[in-house]
């Protein structure tokens, strides 16, 4: 298991060491980079900056371990996917 050394650095800058010790699967990795990605560009199609949906719950938190590829939990990342209007089904994973 491979830690990548662009996670660890904004997880510690982030103040989110815990998840560094988790040793997290390529496969997994990747798919954390890709919802990352994908949250980005939503948050850029919406014209909003982080702090853009802290009135319907999500904090600015959230969103930044959501583009940055740390760990979220389940319904960290259904509160996100909701204040864009996706849903789970609309993340396409393509190995």
């Amino acid at each position: 298991m491979v830690q990548n050394p662009l996670r660890q650095y904004l997880c510690r800058k982030m103040g989110m060491e815990n998840n560094m010790k988790r040793n997290v699967l390529p496969l997994y990795q990747k798919r954390l980079n890709y919802i990352a990605l994908f949250m980005k560009e939503m948050r850029f199609a919406e014209g909003k900056n982080q702090d853009g949906f802290v009135d319907v719950g999500v904090s600015r938190r959230q969103i930044q371990r959501a583009e940055h590829g740390c760990n979220l939990t389940l319904v960290s990342l259904f509160s996100i996917l909701d204040c864009y209007g996706y849903k789970l089904n609309d993340l396409d994973f393509i190995e």
